[in-house]
């Protein structure tokens, strides 16, 4: 009737595409009309009413925008282009899970290019191209990383099992393992425990605190390749939970950490373990929680026989600027400043407690970390090496911040170190009668 349609005037794809040659320099343009579809792909598109032009115009910048954004994706894992101690930015995530699949990627950007060459999209297939051999190059960096840990390593590197070893998830633990989910071991709180199946007597412990900016965060999430490695070399883990800022202060969450280790010693009896060494780790917040633990027991009930510290946070003050401020430090976790509560800060920072009859630690950190760089462990190392502790420091090439969240030849390559560290520090060092459990 007389209603007037209110909608965006509808453009003609071919006038789109003739306008095409004067964006982006022309590079769309020429990608557009150079391409030419296969005759099936052409009478498929007729029968199903969609014009040749305009099929030829999504598909081109089909991928070139997908092209475009896996390169961006694949340099960004490659060569972040941010100093990470200047500038926080999300973008370590995506570069970790980059880094962690690129295998599987790879073999996804191959595919998009043969797909691409069989559709005829001509020069619209450069983009993908290029993130192609960034994708590589990354995998290929993750393998010599693996490579260079192997003096680390006594035995075999275990071997991913069921869809991780495409997608890095999930972790399943084989039928030698027992895994007991939401086990309570305090007020409101669980654990997950991982244990050698039918496993009675005398075994080693390893307490587990996950990461989450000391905010959130779930044991389910990372770690799952250590806890299966340390199972299956007769380990107990017991990967707890605890309280998160702001409801619950740093300081009670180091008290909830200690208390875990009373627990590992004195409240497996009715799992038929009894804990013959107790050790403390942890990645990223959780390294941080584990290493105040370790190094400031408040009775001899929390005293641990080693501490295992991944990508971790050692210094609150951030005194050295050995990673970019974090407004959440300040305003969320200690809800205090630096200059506000100096003491409380180096009453809380691992670098500051260190003394020279503490636990020994192993440190293990990505030489690609933008969340947490690598200078952390290396002056969390110094002081504890300065104070005459024992401490041992495992550079991973290529690797960025929480790593372990997939099934990657790096992650089941950085459990087979910690298991091999284990053995020969604290398993080694026991009672002869501990060190092999029986099962």
């Amino acid at each position: 009737g007389g209603s007037k349609c209110l909608c965006a005037p509808r453009v003609p794809v071919d006038g789109v595409v003739a306008m095409l040659p004067k964006i982006g320099g022309g590079f769309v343009g020429e990608a557009v009309h150079t391409a030419t579809l296969p005759r099936w792909v052409l009478e498929w598109g007729r029968a199903i009413g969609v014009p040749r032009w305009r099929g030829m115009f999504l598909a081109t910048l089909g991928f070139l925008a997908l092209g475009s954004m896996a390169a961006v994706l694949a340099w960004n894992s490659a060569r972040p282009v941010w100093n990470p101690t200047r500038h926080y930015s999300p973008l370590w995530l995506p570069a970790m899970v980059v880094g962690e699949l690129a295998p599987t990627l790879l073999v996804g950007i191959l595919a998009l290019l043969g797909l691409g060459v069989v559709l005829g999209v001509g020069s619209a297939l450069v983009p993908l191209g290029l993130a192609g051999v960034m994708l590589g190059w990354v995998a290929v960096r993750a393998f010599i990383g693996a490579r260079r840990l192997t003096p680390h390593v006594d035995g075999e590197v275990l071997a991913p099992v069921g869809r991780a070893r495409w997608w890095g998830r999930p972790v399943v633990m084989p039928d030698e393992v027992t895994e007991l989910v939401a086990v309570g071991w305090a007020s409101g709180l669980t654990l997950d425990l991982f244990a050698p199946r039918h496993h009675r007597g005398r075994a080693p412990v390893v307490v587990y605190v996950h990461g989450g900016g000391w905010t959130g965060g779930d044991p389910q999430r990372q770690a799952r390749e250590m806890y299966r490695a340390l199972a299956l070399d007769g380990w107990v883990v017991l990967a707890i939970r605890y309280p998160f800022a702001p409801g619950a202060s740093v300081e009670t969450q180091v008290d909830t950490v200690r208390a875990a280790v009373r627990w590992a010693r004195h409240g497996l009896g009715s799992y038929g373990v009894s804990a013959s060494a107790v050790v403390l780790a942890g990645g990223s917040a959780g390294a941080h929680l584990a290493a105040m633990a370790a190094l400031v027991p408040a009775q001899p009930a929390e005293e641990v026989d080693a501490c295992v510290g991944l990508y971790g946070v050692y210094d609150m003050a951030n005194r050295h600027r050995t990673r970019a401020p974090w407004a959440k430090t300040a305003k969320v976790v200690m809800q205090a400043t630096v200059a506000q509560a100096p003491e409380r800060y180096r009453a809380v920072s691992p670098v500051d407690q260190v003394r020279p009859d503490g636990p020994p630690f192993l440190l293990i950190h990505g030489t690609h970390d933008t969340l947490v760089p690598i200078a952390e462990a290396h002056r969390f190392r110094d002081a504890l090496a300065g104070a005459g502790g024992s401490v041992a420091l495992v550079e991973v090439f290529g690797a960025q911040h929480a790593f372990d969240a997939f099934s990657s030849i790096t992650t089941r390559t950085v459990a087979a170190v910690v298991r091999t560290w284990l053995g020969r520090t604290v398993v080694s060092a026991a009672d002869p009668a501990d060190q092999a459990p029986t099962a």
